[in-house]
């Protein structure tokens, strides 16, 4: 009886030790490397973001999709071995938000409608982006080595800031400005690396004093695509609500002006490892605010209706 137990002990001890060993060999089947992400802020801002999300899409079979978090400054990563495409963008902003990053082909930054600005009609539009910076990899081979991957990366900025001034007469019969851009790009595609129009115009805000007005709007980095399409003029749009709640509005077409600021580099992965800088755009044509009707009863308030920003009460102001 007593060699029957010590047998049935030796047969439990020795399938325990076979499941050990089936276990380990299926963990072995899923080995890791070290990879290091080294993210160099040099020349591209001293303000830096809080920190970056990085995803690794993998390009075959023996790879797996990565999705983590890292500072600012980069860490330490394990990815199984294969061949991925890669992703890096900071995670702190705004108005920008990230659509489609189940893969490479369709992660995608964009920004939602402008809501609760208190403006009939603005609810149309979209906010302009926030600074978005982003790494793009195409192609990158993680080899089954105990040695970490050593990654250095420069982050790049993929959102520019347009300023522009306007002489107007008649300021002082003004409540509130809004512009707006048509024809520029209001979402990026990470993956491709370029901005894309959207169907909904951009949002900015405009301030008027001492006869001038200034504003400035922030679009995804313009792909020359966008600029040469037949047909896609580029439109910005200012909408004076006037103290007696009636809009006027000034249309002036900017293509050409956006076409010359571009004509130095279109925006896209060739154009080096320099943040993109503001550019002022030379719309300097004075136009006129006409007087409010004394009788209208506004009480210059943020309710004029630009809704549809082409209704029965605008006024398109002459530029000339």
């Amino acid at each position: 009886m007593r060699d029957t137990r010590d047998m049935l002990l030796v047969l439990l001890s020795s399938l325990l030790m076979l499941t050990g060993c089936s276990r380990r060999d299926i963990l072995d089947d899923y080995p890791v490397s070290g990879v290091e992400i080294s993210l160099d802020w040099n020349g591209v801002t001293n303000k830096l973001p809080e920190g970056v999300r990085v995803i690794f899409y993998p390009k075959n079979a023996e790879g797996r999709k990565i999705d983590t978090y890292l500072s600012v400054k980069g860490g330490k990563v394990k990815v199984p071995p294969g061949r991925y495409s890669v992703v890096v963008y900071n995670y702190d902003t705004e108005t920008v938000q990230i659509r489609g990053e189940e893969a490479y082909e369709t992660i995608e930054a964009f920004t939602g409608h402008c809501n609760g600005l208190g403006i009939a009609g603005t609810e149309q539009l979209v906010w302009g982006p926030d600074l978005l910076y982003v790494v793009r990899i195409d192609d990158l081979k993680i080899e089954n080595s105990e040695e970490e991957l050593q990654l250095n990366w420069k982050p790049k900025l993929v959102v520019k800031t347009y300023s522009f001034k306007l002489k107007v007469q008649g300021l002082e019969y003004v409540s509130s400005i809004v512009g707006s851009i048509e024809g520029m790009s209001s979402c990026y595609d990470l993956g491709l690396g370029c901005g894309k129009a959207g169907d909904s115009p951009i949002y900015f805000a405009a301030r008027g004093s001492a006869g001038e007005v200034t504003g400035s709007f922030t679009v995804f980095g313009t792909s020359e695509g966008v600029i040469s399409r037949a047909g896609n003029a580029i439109k910005l749009t200012l909408a004076f609500v006037k103290t007696d709640n009636k809009v006027q509005k000034m249309e002036v077409d900017i293509t050409e002006v956006i076409a010359n600021s571009e004509s130095g580099g279109s925006g896209g992965d060739d154009d080096g490892d320099e943040p993109f800088k503001e550019i002022e755009l030379p719309v300097e044509d004075e136009v006129k605010v006409d007087k409010p009707d004394s009788s209208g009863g506004g009480d210059g308030g943020f309710d004029g209706n630009v809704d549809g920003w082409g209704d029965d009460e605008e006024v398109i102001l002459p530029v000339n």
